[in-house]
Protein backbone atom coordinates (compact mmCIF):
# COMPACT_ATOMS: atom_id res chain seq x y z
CA UNK A 1 0.00 0.00 0.00
CA UNK A 2 1.47 3.52 -1.19
CA UNK A 3 0.76 6.02 1.71
CA UNK A 4 2.19 9.22 1.32
CA UNK A 5 4.35 11.39 -1.38
CA UNK A 6 6.75 13.76 -1.60
CA UNK A 7 8.12 16.19 -4.27
CA UNK A 8 10.68 14.00 -6.29
CA UNK A 9 13.37 16.80 -6.44
CA UNK A 10 13.77 16.89 -2.37
CA UNK A 11 16.66 14.14 -2.58
CA UNK A 12 16.30 12.94 1.30
CA UNK A 13 17.76 9.94 1.28
CA UNK A 14 21.56 10.08 0.85
CA UNK A 15 22.88 9.36 4.08
CA UNK A 16 21.38 5.99 4.55
CA UNK A 17 24.16 3.91 5.21
CA UNK A 18 24.24 1.10 2.42
CA UNK A 19 23.73 -2.53 3.72
CA UNK A 20 25.78 -5.05 1.65
CA UNK A 21 25.26 -8.59 0.72
CA UNK A 22 27.38 -10.88 3.26
CA UNK A 23 28.22 -8.40 5.14
CA UNK A 24 27.81 -7.13 8.87
CA UNK A 25 27.59 -3.98 10.53
CA UNK A 26 26.98 -2.94 13.89
CA UNK A 27 25.27 0.52 14.89
CA UNK A 28 22.91 1.89 17.07
CA UNK A 29 20.33 4.61 16.88
CA UNK A 30 22.20 7.27 19.38
CA UNK A 31 22.51 9.81 16.80
CA UNK A 32 19.14 9.33 14.63
CA UNK A 33 17.28 12.59 15.63
CA UNK A 34 19.68 15.08 13.97
CA UNK A 35 20.86 12.86 11.35
CA UNK A 36 17.83 13.59 9.06
CA UNK A 37 15.99 16.49 8.38
CA UNK A 38 12.77 15.61 6.48
CA UNK A 39 10.62 18.81 5.93
CA UNK A 40 7.31 19.32 3.85
CA UNK A 41 6.69 15.51 4.37
CA UNK A 42 3.19 14.22 4.62
CA UNK A 43 2.94 10.85 5.71
CA UNK A 44 -0.04 8.88 6.72
CA UNK A 45 -1.18 7.75 10.09
CA UNK A 46 -0.72 4.22 9.46
CA UNK A 47 3.29 4.24 9.33
CA UNK A 48 2.96 4.64 13.41
CA UNK A 49 6.14 2.43 14.44
CA UNK A 50 8.49 5.07 13.56
CA UNK A 51 9.44 8.46 13.17
CA UNK A 52 10.79 9.56 9.68
CA UNK A 53 12.78 12.23 10.58
CA UNK A 54 13.92 10.53 13.32
CA UNK A 55 15.11 7.00 12.80
CA UNK A 56 18.50 5.12 11.49
CA UNK A 57 18.35 5.24 7.39
CA UNK A 58 19.56 1.62 5.91
CA UNK A 59 19.39 1.55 2.03
CA UNK A 60 19.99 -2.12 0.10
CA UNK A 61 20.29 -2.02 -4.01
CA UNK A 62 18.63 -5.52 -5.60
CA UNK A 63 20.42 -7.02 -8.39
CA UNK A 64 19.66 -7.25 -12.04
CA UNK A 65 17.59 -10.25 -10.73
CA UNK A 66 15.63 -9.30 -8.10
CA UNK A 67 14.03 -11.73 -5.57
CA UNK A 68 15.12 -13.26 -2.35
CA UNK A 69 16.50 -11.38 0.04
CA UNK A 70 16.90 -12.13 4.34
CA UNK A 71 17.44 -9.30 6.54
CA UNK A 72 18.62 -10.39 10.30
CA UNK A 73 19.16 -7.73 13.05
CA UNK A 74 20.33 -9.19 16.03
CA UNK A 75 22.68 -8.62 18.82
CA UNK A 76 20.06 -5.87 19.96
CA UNK A 77 21.43 -4.55 23.70
CA UNK A 78 19.60 -1.38 24.75
CA UNK A 79 20.71 0.48 28.11
CA UNK A 80 17.23 1.90 29.67
CA UNK A 81 15.24 0.31 32.72
CA UNK A 82 14.77 -3.01 31.89
CA UNK A 83 11.65 -2.81 33.99
CA UNK A 84 10.26 -0.27 31.00
CA UNK A 85 9.97 -3.15 28.59
CA UNK A 86 8.91 -1.12 25.49
CA UNK A 87 11.69 1.55 26.05
CA UNK A 88 14.06 -1.32 25.41
CA UNK A 89 12.68 -2.65 22.38
CA UNK A 90 13.45 -1.15 18.43
CA UNK A 91 11.48 -0.83 16.03
CA UNK A 92 12.23 -1.44 12.40
CA UNK A 93 10.28 -0.86 8.90
CA UNK A 94 11.47 -1.65 5.53
CA UNK A 95 9.82 0.89 2.57
CA UNK A 96 10.72 1.75 -1.01
CA UNK A 97 10.26 4.78 -3.16
CA UNK A 98 9.08 5.10 -6.41
CA UNK A 99 8.19 7.69 -8.36
CA UNK A 100 4.93 9.34 -9.73
CA UNK A 101 2.75 11.76 -11.88
CA UNK A 102 2.57 12.91 -8.04
CA UNK A 103 5.58 12.56 -6.54
CA UNK A 104 7.66 10.25 -4.41
CA UNK A 105 5.74 7.36 -3.66
CA UNK A 106 6.63 5.22 -0.68
CA UNK A 107 5.72 1.71 -0.35
CA UNK A 108 5.33 -0.39 2.88
CA UNK A 109 7.37 -3.48 1.49
CA UNK A 110 6.67 -5.45 5.19
CA UNK A 111 5.29 -4.50 8.64
CA UNK A 112 6.80 -3.08 11.40
CA UNK A 113 8.32 -5.33 14.15
CA UNK A 114 9.28 -4.86 17.42
CA UNK A 115 11.78 -6.31 19.55
CA UNK A 116 14.71 -6.40 22.01
CA UNK A 117 16.72 -9.88 21.07
CA UNK A 118 16.04 -10.24 17.41
CA UNK A 119 14.35 -9.34 14.33
CA UNK A 120 14.18 -10.95 10.81
CA UNK A 121 12.34 -10.09 7.42
CA UNK A 122 11.91 -12.43 4.43
CA UNK A 123 11.52 -11.48 1.06
CA UNK A 124 10.89 -13.73 -1.81
CA UNK A 125 9.33 -10.96 -4.40
CA UNK A 126 11.71 -7.80 -4.19
CA UNK A 127 11.93 -5.86 -7.51
CA UNK A 128 15.31 -6.10 -9.42
CA UNK A 129 17.70 -2.72 -9.48
CA UNK A 130 15.17 -1.54 -7.10
CA UNK A 131 16.67 0.88 -3.59
CA UNK A 132 15.08 -0.55 -0.59
CA UNK A 133 15.15 1.25 3.06
CA UNK A 134 15.32 0.31 6.52
CA UNK A 135 13.86 2.38 8.85
CA UNK A 136 15.70 1.81 12.61
CA UNK A 137 13.75 4.05 15.19
CA UNK A 138 15.34 6.90 16.82
CA UNK A 139 16.59 7.94 20.24
CA UNK A 140 14.06 9.97 21.98
CA UNK A 141 11.46 9.51 18.82
CA UNK A 142 8.19 10.73 19.73
CA UNK A 143 6.03 8.14 18.54
CA UNK A 144 3.50 5.17 19.52
CA UNK A 145 6.08 3.48 21.37
CA UNK A 146 8.51 5.87 22.27
CA UNK A 147 12.01 4.92 22.76
CA UNK A 148 14.14 6.74 25.28
CA UNK A 149 17.44 5.02 25.61
CA UNK A 150 20.17 4.27 23.50
CA UNK A 151 20.07 0.30 21.66
CA UNK A 152 22.77 -0.88 19.73
CA UNK A 153 22.36 -3.83 16.96
CA UNK A 154 23.61 -6.16 14.52
CA UNK A 155 22.31 -5.97 10.70
CA UNK A 156 23.36 -8.99 8.37
CA UNK A 157 21.45 -9.16 5.02
CA UNK A 158 21.66 -11.69 2.27
CA UNK A 159 19.92 -13.56 -0.45
CA UNK A 160 20.11 -14.53 -4.08
CA UNK A 161 18.22 -11.30 -5.00
CA UNK A 162 21.74 -9.36 -3.86
CA UNK A 163 24.31 -11.61 -4.80
CA UNK A 164 26.86 -9.42 -6.33
CA UNK A 165 27.63 -10.13 -9.92
CA UNK A 166 31.67 -9.81 -9.86
CA UNK A 167 34.19 -12.29 -11.66
CA UNK A 168 37.84 -11.15 -11.91
CA UNK A 169 38.08 -14.08 -14.49
CA UNK A 170 39.94 -17.96 -14.18
CA UNK A 171 42.98 -18.07 -13.31
CA UNK A 172 45.63 -18.71 -16.53
CA UNK A 173 49.14 -19.01 -17.88
CA UNK A 174 50.74 -17.02 -19.88
CA UNK A 175 54.95 -16.52 -21.12
CA UNK A 176 57.16 -13.74 -19.61
CA UNK A 177 56.49 -10.89 -21.56
CA UNK A 178 53.76 -11.97 -23.56
CA UNK A 179 50.72 -9.28 -23.83
CA UNK A 180 47.42 -10.51 -22.26
CA UNK A 181 43.74 -9.61 -21.24
CA UNK A 182 42.15 -10.00 -18.17
CA UNK A 183 38.95 -10.96 -18.53
CA UNK A 184 36.88 -9.27 -15.50
CA UNK A 185 33.22 -9.15 -15.18
CA UNK A 186 30.50 -7.15 -12.95
CA UNK A 187 28.37 -4.59 -12.77
CA UNK A 188 29.81 -1.23 -10.86
CA UNK A 189 32.65 0.69 -11.34
CA UNK A 190 35.77 -1.77 -11.74
CA UNK A 191 39.77 -0.92 -10.11
CA UNK A 192 42.44 -3.78 -10.73
CA UNK A 193 45.14 -3.93 -8.08
CA UNK A 194 48.32 -4.01 -8.47
CA UNK A 195 48.05 -1.02 -11.02
CA UNK A 196 51.93 -1.22 -12.30
CA UNK A 197 51.56 -3.28 -15.10
CA UNK A 198 47.97 -2.44 -16.68
CA UNK A 199 47.03 -0.26 -19.41
CA UNK A 200 43.84 1.08 -17.06
CA UNK A 201 43.43 -0.10 -13.90
CA UNK A 202 39.70 1.36 -14.10
CA UNK A 203 38.57 -1.31 -17.22
CA UNK A 204 37.00 -4.62 -16.68
CA UNK A 205 39.43 -5.89 -19.23
CA UNK A 206 42.76 -4.33 -19.13
CA UNK A 207 45.65 -5.14 -21.52
CA UNK A 208 49.18 -6.27 -19.42
CA UNK A 209 52.44 -8.27 -19.49
CA UNK A 210 54.26 -9.37 -16.31
CA UNK A 211 57.24 -11.15 -15.68
CA UNK A 212 56.68 -13.09 -12.49
CA UNK A 213 53.49 -14.93 -11.28
CA UNK A 214 51.34 -12.11 -10.06
CA UNK A 215 47.61 -12.02 -8.53
CA UNK A 216 45.10 -9.48 -9.18
CA UNK A 217 42.60 -8.02 -7.11
CA UNK A 218 39.50 -6.66 -8.89
CA UNK A 219 36.97 -4.54 -6.70
CA UNK A 220 33.41 -3.17 -7.96
CA UNK A 221 31.85 -0.28 -6.62
CA UNK A 222 28.53 -0.40 -7.12
CA UNK A 223 26.25 2.68 -7.50
CA UNK A 224 24.65 1.77 -3.63
CA UNK A 225 27.94 2.34 -2.10
CA UNK A 226 28.68 -1.24 -1.33
CA UNK A 227 32.31 -2.73 -2.68
CA UNK A 228 33.05 -5.96 -3.45
CA UNK A 229 36.02 -8.05 -4.50
CA UNK A 230 37.09 -11.01 -6.65
CA UNK A 231 40.75 -12.43 -7.30
CA UNK A 232 42.53 -14.01 -9.91
CA UNK A 233 46.42 -15.27 -10.21
CA UNK A 234 48.23 -15.23 -13.29
CA UNK A 235 50.73 -17.63 -13.47
CA UNK A 236 53.94 -16.85 -16.08
CA UNK A 237 55.31 -20.47 -17.35
CA UNK A 238 59.16 -21.04 -16.79
CA UNK A 239 60.77 -24.10 -18.02
CA UNK A 240 60.64 -27.35 -16.02
CA UNK A 241 63.73 -29.32 -15.52
CA UNK A 242 62.93 -32.91 -14.97
CA UNK A 243 65.44 -35.23 -12.64
CA UNK A 244 65.85 -38.60 -13.84
CA UNK A 245 67.09 -40.17 -11.45
CA UNK A 246 65.71 -41.05 -7.62
CA UNK A 247 67.69 -42.96 -4.70
CA UNK A 248 65.62 -43.36 -1.97
CA UNK A 249 67.91 -44.70 0.58
CA UNK A 250 67.24 -42.28 3.07
CA UNK A 251 70.40 -40.34 3.34
CA UNK A 252 68.56 -37.05 2.35
CA UNK A 253 70.32 -36.79 -0.95
CA UNK A 254 67.61 -37.60 -4.12
CA UNK A 255 65.21 -39.62 -1.88
CA UNK A 256 62.09 -38.08 -3.85
CA UNK A 257 61.68 -37.19 -7.89
CA UNK A 258 62.21 -33.53 -8.46
CA UNK A 259 60.68 -31.31 -10.93
CA UNK A 260 62.59 -27.90 -10.55
CA UNK A 261 59.83 -25.41 -10.99
CA UNK A 262 57.43 -27.27 -11.00
CA UNK A 263 55.78 -24.57 -8.24
CA UNK A 264 54.37 -22.84 -10.72
CA UNK A 265 51.64 -25.26 -12.48
CA UNK A 266 49.41 -25.77 -9.49
CA UNK A 267 47.62 -27.42 -11.49
CA UNK A 268 49.83 -30.56 -13.45
CA UNK A 269 48.53 -33.55 -13.51
CA UNK A 270 50.97 -36.31 -12.66
CA UNK A 271 51.18 -40.05 -13.68
CA UNK A 272 54.31 -42.43 -13.02
CA UNK A 273 54.02 -46.03 -14.54
CA UNK A 274 55.81 -49.31 -14.11
CA UNK A 275 57.53 -51.25 -17.13
CA UNK A 276 54.02 -53.02 -17.75
CA UNK A 277 52.27 -50.25 -17.51
CA UNK A 278 50.87 -50.04 -14.25
CA UNK A 279 50.09 -46.31 -12.33
CA UNK A 280 52.40 -46.11 -9.56
CA UNK A 281 51.67 -42.41 -8.26
CA UNK A 282 49.26 -39.92 -9.80
CA UNK A 283 48.63 -36.49 -8.44
CA UNK A 284 47.19 -33.24 -8.91
CA UNK A 285 49.58 -30.59 -8.30
CA UNK A 286 53.36 -31.64 -7.47
CA UNK A 287 54.44 -29.74 -4.28
CA UNK A 288 57.08 -31.03 -1.62
CA UNK A 289 54.85 -32.62 0.20
CA UNK A 290 53.88 -34.52 -2.36
CA UNK A 291 56.66 -36.10 -4.17
CA UNK A 292 57.35 -39.32 -5.57
CA UNK A 293 59.91 -41.46 -3.06
CA UNK A 294 59.87 -44.90 -5.06
CA UNK A 295 56.77 -46.64 -3.15
CA UNK A 296 53.62 -47.83 -4.06
CA UNK A 297 50.66 -48.40 -1.84
CA UNK A 298 53.66 -47.60 0.88
CA UNK A 299 55.53 -50.63 -0.73
CA UNK A 300 58.78 -50.28 -1.64
CA UNK A 301 59.42 -50.23 -5.69
CA UNK A 302 62.12 -52.69 -7.30
CA UNK A 303 64.69 -50.59 -8.74
CA UNK A 304 64.31 -50.17 -12.66
CA UNK A 305 63.13 -47.53 -15.02
CA UNK A 306 60.42 -46.06 -14.39
CA UNK A 307 57.73 -43.58 -16.70
CA UNK A 308 55.72 -40.27 -16.28
CA UNK A 309 53.80 -38.42 -18.36
CA UNK A 310 52.56 -35.22 -16.92
CA UNK A 311 49.93 -32.23 -17.59
CA UNK A 312 51.56 -28.88 -16.65
CA UNK A 313 47.70 -28.00 -16.52
CA UNK A 314 48.03 -24.37 -17.90
CA UNK A 315 45.02 -23.81 -19.81
CA UNK A 316 44.28 -24.59 -23.13
CA UNK A 317 47.85 -24.28 -24.15
CA UNK A 318 49.21 -27.00 -21.62
CA UNK A 319 51.95 -28.82 -22.50
CA UNK A 320 52.31 -32.83 -22.13
CA UNK A 321 55.90 -33.94 -20.86
CA UNK A 322 56.58 -37.78 -21.19
CA UNK A 323 60.04 -39.29 -19.59
CA UNK A 324 61.84 -41.93 -17.86
CA UNK A 325 62.68 -41.99 -14.24
CA UNK A 326 65.58 -44.37 -12.86
CA UNK A 327 65.06 -45.75 -9.68
CA UNK A 328 68.21 -46.82 -7.79
CA UNK A 329 68.69 -49.20 -4.87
Amino acid sequence: MSFFCQNSNNNLFEEAFPLCYGQTISSNNANSNSTHSINNFNYDSLINCVKLDNSSWFKFTTNEIGGMVDIIINQINCSGDSNLVFQNNIEVVPLYFTNSSSGLVVDLVDNCQTSNSNISFSFSDLLPNQVYYLLIDGYNAIDTIPISTICSYQIQISGLGLKPAIDAGDDMFVFSGEEFQLSGFGIGNPNWYPTSFLDSSNSLTPYLTISSTTEFLLTLTEEGGCVYEDRVKIFVQIPLVFFNTITPNNDGKNDQWRIKNIENYPFCRLEIFNKWGQIVYQSIGYKENQRWNGTFNEKQLPAGTYFYILDDGSNSNSEIYRGTINLLR
